[in-house]
C-alpha cells in the first residue's frame, strides 16, 4: 500500500545472470542449455506482468502462459531462483530488492522490516516470472507468510503492488477508543477512505488490510506505545492537566503523520488526542 520506486534491472538480464551457471550434465537433458535459451520467454513474461500490473489486472492472468517448455515449475523456481539468484550470480540483484525501501519498512503494512522478497505472482505456479524484478517485492516475513502462493482471483482480490499503484497522500486510515474502561487507550484501527475514492479501489484496500491482518498488527503497535509513554502522560495530567496532556498528543501526531499520513503511529496519537476522556485521564 505504500510506494516503491520500481527496480533498474531488466527481467531479461536477471534471467541471464540467474542462469549462466547452469550447467547441462548426461542426466538432465541440457537443462542448463534449456533455461538459457527461455531469456526471451521470462522478458516476454515479465513485460505481460507489467501491462496487468499496470492496469490492475493481475487477477486475469492465466498461469499456463508463464511456464518454461519441458520444464516442471518447481525445477525453474528452484535453479533458477534457488540456484541462480539467491545463491548465485544473481544475488546483486537480490540484494538491490532488498535495500530498495529506505526505512527497512514492508511496503504492504508498513509495520514490520523487511526480511525476504515476495513473488507477487507465486514461483510455484508462474515459473517464468520467478526471477523477474518486478515481480519481486521486500517485504517483512508476516506478510510474506500470510500471502504464501497466493495469487488473486478476481478484481477486488489484486493486493496494491509497490512499484505501480499505491494509496497515495489521502488520509485513509482511522482508529477510535475501547469503550470499555478495562482497556482504556486501546486502538481499533479501520479503513476510511475519501468518498471520491474510486469503488474497486476502496474495495481492495479495505481487503488488503483485513487479509494482512493490519488491524490487529497496529492495535498491538499502539498498546505498546502507550505503555510506554504512560509515566509521561500521568507526569503531563499532574503538572499541566488535560491541556498539557493534549497538547503533547497532538504535537507527536502533527510530527508522525507528517512523515506518513496513514502510519499507525500518527492515527494512534491523533486519536488519543482528540479524545476529551482520554487527554483527562482515561489512559491512567
Amino acid at each position: 500500500m505504500w510506494p516503491l520506486d520500481p527496480p533498474a534491472f531488466s527481467a531479461r538480464s536477471t534471467w541471464e545472470a540467474c542462469t549462466k551457471l547452469s550447467r547441462d550434465t548426461v542426466g538432465n537433458d541440457g537443462l542448463g542449455t534449456k533455461l538459457r535459451a527461455a531469456a526471451g520467454t521470462a522478458e516476454e513474461a515479465a513485460e505481460t506482468f507489467r501491462a496487468a500490473a499496470q492496469s490492475r489486472t493481475l487477477h486475469n492472468l492465466q498461469d499456463h502462459r508463464f511456464k518454461i517448455d519441458g520444464i516442471p515449475a518447481k525445477r525453474v523456481a528452484d535453479i533458477v531462483y534457488g540456484s541462480g539468484m539467491i545463491k548465485g550470480p544473481g544475488r546483486d540483484v537480490y540484494d538491490a530488492l532488498m535495500d530498495a525501501p529506505e526505512d527497512e519498512l514492508c511496503p504492504l503494512c508498513r509495520h514490520s522490516d523487511v526480511t525476504q522478497l515476495d513473488h507477487v505472482m507465486p514461483k510455484a505456479t508462474f515459473p517464468a516470472l520467478c526471477v523477474a524484478p518486478e515481480n519481486l517485492v521486500p517485504v517483512c516475513s508476516s506478510c510474506n507468510h500470510i500471502k504464501n502462493d497466493r495469487a488473486p482471483k478476481n478484481a477486488e482480490d489484486v493486493l496494491l503492488h509497490p512499484y505501480f499503484e499505491h494509496a497515495g497522500t489521502a488520509t485513509w486510515l482511522d482508529a477510535e477508543l475501547a469503550t470499555s474502561a478495562l482497556d482504556a487507550g486501546r486502538l481499533t484501527y479501520f479503513v476510511n477512505p475519501p468518498p471520491d475514492w474510486d469503488g474497486t479501489f476502496t474495495a481492495r484496500l479495505r481487503r488488503q488490510f483485513t487479509f494482512l491482518e493490519l488491524g490487529r498488527r497496529y492495535s498491538v503497535k499502539a498498546n505498546q506505545t502507550l505503555k510506554g509513554i504512560h509515566h509521561h502522560l500521568v507526569a503531563q495530567l499532574r503538572s499541566g492537566r488535560e491541556a498539557a496532556v493534549r497538547t503533547h498528543l497532538t504535537d507527536m501526531a502533527t510530527s508522525h503523520l507528517a512523515a506518513d499520513p496513514n502510519g499507525w503511529a500518527g492515527v494512534a496519537y491523533r486519536t488519543w488526542a482528540a479524545n476529551d476522556e482520554f487527554c483527562q485521564g482515561r489512559f491512567w
